[in-house]
């Protein structure tokens, strides 16, 4: 609870004096997300365009702020969304480890033969080998750790290699330290061989290494955050446009084709979740039809500019499939994205509102009355006859105009971007009643006869 004051003033309504906010018992990173996502960035976007702080010139700060809060939103997002890889334990034998700090203390390295009779002791071999077998199972929890690219978002998949690739160097640090290179060389020594041999081979740690070290290259620096941050719609477009050239990378990897497939699926998911951001504050049935055709002509370039570098990568992936011969690709091209559904609805919006404003201009045309043959008459009755059909005039498309708005606002108050099975059969049912309700107003109106 916030005082909106310095002071709460007792002979004041106390609820006008604060502002509440409901953090929840939830994870910090999704509420914050959800406040700055859904509330204060609408909140400060619709502000500076109804106040046209961004349009005036010089003025760059509205502009900034609105980039920091985009900033902000994608941080908290990233940290939402991170990929935790669990943090393993390589647990040293106590005589190993006070052994190694006695030699510590002494400045010098420990050797095997520090150990003396108890290299050829088989309980305390056995005892080191049940700690390697301990020591395989803990690494594999990482090395056989894998995620379903069709799931989730493209920062799932980018930071779950990223942060696996963290993990495996810790781990290759830990199996390099002095405590493990010492047990693998008193085992070796007890030709315990089988334990030192599986500790390399069944762990999986060099084949990981190698497959995060092979696809990393496209994963580092990938350009999603631009799209993610974006506020405008031309942003939008570059940064599609940047995160394909950045796909490219993919021909110097051996990053799977049908992964990839599915990451463009994810990027299509954060596209279309991008552009609703964008597009929320612009109330697409309420803004003026000149402003409403240059945001649709910005939209539909984001997609043109999708298909065409989609074309463009599909060649270069078709190239590599033929390289791997793999066969099984050649009915595998198809994906999903997200977006053209999106799409679709606002080529319907695009439609049903050029429509529209076509049909008020018919009906302006239409009620304008025809030329009358000239009759002789007094200047003063020409001039009264101007005046009664401009008033007739101006009445008539007045009310044509209305009835016609009338009908609009059946479509115009449901939420046009609702793309669910809801959102879809709202939007079809006010379409029906603007369609009905139109055609019954303008017939009764004499339009259409």
């Amino acid at each position: 609870m916030l005082k909106k004051g310095p002071i709460v003033e007792a002979d004041k309504n106390f609820s006008s004096q604060i502002r509440i906010t409901n953090v929840g018992d939830g994870s910090p990173y999704e509420t914050l997300h959800a406040y700055v996502s859904n509330v204060m960035a609408p909140y400060f976007k619709s502000y500076v365009r109804a106040t046209g702080k961004a349009d005036r010139d010089g003025d760059k700060m509205a502009p900034s702020v609105e980039k920091k809060i985009a900033e902000l939103e994608m941080g908290l997002l990233h940290l939402q969304q991170n990929i935790d890889i669990p943090e393993i334990t390589l647990t040293i034998h106590a005589v190993v480890a006070a052994t190694i700090k006695k030699c510590a203390e002494q400045g010098r390295k420990p050797k095997v033969s520090d150990f003396g009779d108890k290299v050829e002791d088989a309980t305390f071999l056995n005892s080191l080998q049940s700690g390697v077998n301990r020591w395989i199972r803990e690494i594999r929890k990482v090395t056989n750790l894998d995620r379903d690219p069709a799931s989730g978002t493209a920062l799932q998949e980018i930071s779950f290699w990223l942060n696996l690739e963290r993990a495996l160097l810790r781990i290759q640090e830990k199996r390099e330290s002095p405590e493990i290179a010492l047990t693998l060389e008193i085992l070796k020594h007890g030709k315990r061989f089988h334990a030192t041999v599986s500790f390399d081979s069944d762990t999986g740690l060099k084949q990981a290494l190698a497959t995060v070290n092979d696809y990393n290259p496209l994963m580092k620096d990938f350009p999603l955050n631009d799209l993610l941050s974006a506020t405008e719609l031309d942003r939008i477009r570059v940064a599609v446009q940047a995160i394909f050239n950045h796909l490219r990378k993919i021909r110097s990897t051996k990053y799977p084709i049908q992964r990839a497939l599915r990451l463009l699926e994810a990027v299509s998911r954060d596209l279309s979740t991008q552009m609703l951001k964008v597009l929320s504050t612009r109330r697409l049935m309420h803004i003026p039809f000149e402003e409403f055709e240059k945001v649709m002509a910005a939209c539909f370039e984001v997609f043109r500019t999708w298909d065409d570098e989609y074309e463009k990568l599909q060649g270069l992936l078709r190239d590599i499939a033929k390289k791997l011969r793999n066969e099984h690709l050649k009915t595998a091209w198809r994906i999903i994205p997200a977006h053209k559904r999106l799409q679709a609805r606002l080529d319907q919006i695009r439609k049903f509102r050029r429509q529209h404003e076509q049909l008020r201009q018919v009906i302006v045309r239409v009620l304008r009355p025809a030329a009358k043959p000239a009759r002789p008459s007094s200047p003063m009755e020409k001039k009264a006859d101007v005046m009664k059909e401009a008033i007739a005039l101006e009445a008539a498309d007045a009310n044509a105009i209305e009835e016609v708005n009338l009908a609009y606002d059946n479509a115009k108050e449901v939420d046009c971007l609702d793309v669910t099975k809801e959102g879809n059969d709202a939007w079809e049912a006010a379409i029906k009643r603007y369609i009905h309700f139109g055609c019954l107003c303008n017939t009764n109106m004499g339009v259409f006869k």
